[in-house]
């Protein structure tokens, strides 16, 4: 029979899915989760940390070539070049697009690469080192690729990210050889209490989105179709745009480039801009959850 937090951590797609329905369905009830969504996602962080081997990442940071070319061109080459395609779309979209592009891998991305066949070691050496940097790089690049059309305090934004990414990331690096015996019995609970606390704050973000959604439903039925698109195009530059790795290699780009770090890039929108691209990115959780499925018959039929 299968455990409690095996069966979480297999099905989280619907539990962010229950998290955002009840966001929009119950706001008035999920609007007290908005006002301590940077805290919620604070844990959850500090939570992941506490459960990555860092001397392993620094370990293995010998490949070092391979690993710098796949962040500058994931990170800062394939966000400016889907962002210019956007511009089209309006500036909500551009610059869901743009914060979606640059946001670090999500933690889940090394286990759905391991279950895609792809190389797990190498994206979770990849997703710690762009969590830890995006304090620095996301407002950065943002400034310089979008400067000329958004107002952008980026040195708030910069406080806000140390405070999500980097205290969290200093708690962990002082809990850990104190709890270090407690870490290891109960970290294998870790995924699924994240996931129930992922659920809830994407309630809480989708609470605030409810009134303009519930007033013009048709609207956000573009946007997710956009979503979507955005998902197809970023897994496929994840397999296209890496042709100097190997197999293994692009494949875990391909899923980590689809399914990066959501919550994070929700509460950075619902603090420094509208609400229509806070939507847009909370509607990416569609092929964000959808899509890897789609690439675990892909890359296993091959």
């Amino acid at each position: 029979m299968m455990s409690w937090y095996a069966f979480i951590q297999k099905y989280f797609g619907a539990f962010f899915a229950a998290g955002l329905a009840l966001g929009l369905f119950f706001p008035d009830f999920f609007s007290p989760v908005s006002e301590r969504v940077v805290l919620i996602l604070g844990t959850v962080m500090t939570m992941i940390f506490l459960t990555i081997d860092l001397k392993s990442v620094i370990l293995n940071l010998k490949r070092f070539h391979h690993i710098g070319a796949a962040l500058f061109v994931s990170k800062a080459v394939f966000p400016l070049l889907i962002y210019l395609a956007a511009r089209p779309l309006g500036e909500p979209v551009s610059i869901g697009v743009l914060l979606l592009c640059l946001t670090p891998f999500a933690a889940v991305s090394p286990t759905i690469t391991r279950i895609i066949g792809g190389d797990t070691e190498f994206i979770i050496i990849c997703q710690v080192l762009l969590t830890l940097l995006s304090p620095f790089y996301m407002p950065a690049l943002l400034l310089l690729y979008a400067g000329a059309v958004i107002e952008l305090d980026i040195l708030q934004m910069m406080k806000t990210l140390v405070f999500l990414i980097l205290i969290p990331f200093g708690i962990s690096l002082v809990l850990r050889p104190l709890l270090k015996k407690a870490v290891e019995r109960t970290k294998k609970y870790y995924g699924a209490f994240t996931i129930i606390l992922i659920s809830v704050l994407l309630s809480g973000l989708l609470s605030g989105a409810s009134e303009p959604i519930t007033a013009n439903p048709l609207r956000a039925l573009p946007l997710a179709g956009l979503a979507v698109g955005l998902g197809v195009i970023l897994s496929a530059a994840g397999w296209f745009g890496f042709f100097f790795l190997d197999r293994k290699k692009r494949i875990g780009l391909s899923a980590a480039n689809l399914y990066m770090n959501v919550g994070l890039t929700a509460v950075i929108a619902a603090g420094f801009f509208g609400a229509e691209t806070m939507l847009f990115i909370l509607l990416y959780e569609l092929p964000a959850n959808l899509l890897p499925a789609a690439l675990g018959r892909i890359f296993k039929d091959k």
